[in-house]
């Protein structure tokens, strides 16, 4: 079930990602056809604007600006500044709007015009990669467990228990460790995540190991079907 699970969190960030990325590919488009049609011209801020909380607050500045039809309108950017002395009242600013459109108004800088969407794309990537690479761990994790145990090299080596622990919740695996004749390098070969302490299952067993002798460090699968299930 564990690995089934694994399976399933590879493929719900990689769904996920390409979701991302969609939408920061579908944001960046139109963010380049206000930037291609917009126009560029000088606002003045009239006020800051302040919202949070005592330990935290964010400053908005209110531009007011005259556009091409002579009218004057107001707006406030979509991103918040945290330093107080970024904006203030007076300040000359360089904002960009649409001719048909002037509540279009944005502020001319790389983070209002760029910012969301690009970093849409950057998680977007990294969850995609994420996830992909949990898929695909799982999947050769499989292959092998199938091809090795009969195409493959099998080793008996004693096994040692280590363990780790994070958020109150503690994980143990085997290792072993195997002398390769071939090359004289010491390879250390590690099992699946293991819920339980399974020092007493070891102890007086060798442990059942498959290689591909051609690449054994990448391509190995510890046998630990012995161990009891987890309830």
């Amino acid at each position: 079930m564990k690995k089934i699970s694994e399976l399933a969190t590879g493929i719900v960030l990689f769904i996920a990602g390409t979701a991302l990325i969609g939408i920061g590919i579908y944001l960046l488009k139109d963010k380049i056809q206000f930037f291609t049609h917009s126009i560029k011209t000088e606002g003045i801020v009239i006020a800051v604007e302040s919202s949070g909380n005592i330990s935290t607050r964010y400053y908005h500045p209110v531009i007011s600006f005259q556009a091409v039809d002579g009218h004057t309108y107001t707006f406030s950017p979509d991103t918040s500044t945290s330093a107080a002395l970024d904006f203030n009242k007076g300040d000359k600013v360089t904002i960009r709007y649409l001719k048909e459109n002037p509540l279009s108004a944005k502020l001319d800088s790389s983070i209002e015009l760029w910012g969301l969407p690009l970093a849409l794309l950057v998680a977007g990537i990294v969850v995609v990669l994420s996830g992909g690479g949990m898929a695909y761990t799982y999947i050769n994790k499989v292959k092998l467990r199938k091809e090795l145990p009969r195409n493959g090299k099998r080793l008996k080596l004693v096994g040692r228990v280590t363990s780790k622990s994070s958020n109150n919740r503690t994980e143990f695996v085997v290792q072993s460790d195997w002398l390769n004749p071939a090359d004289s390098k010491m390879y250390t070969f590690t099992s699946d995540k293991i819920a339980f302490d399974p020092t007493s299952y070891i102890a007086d067993r060798l442990i059942d190991v498959y290689i591909a002798p051609t690449n054994p460090k990448k391509k190995h699968y510890m046998d630990i079907s012995f161990l009891p299930k987890k309830a």
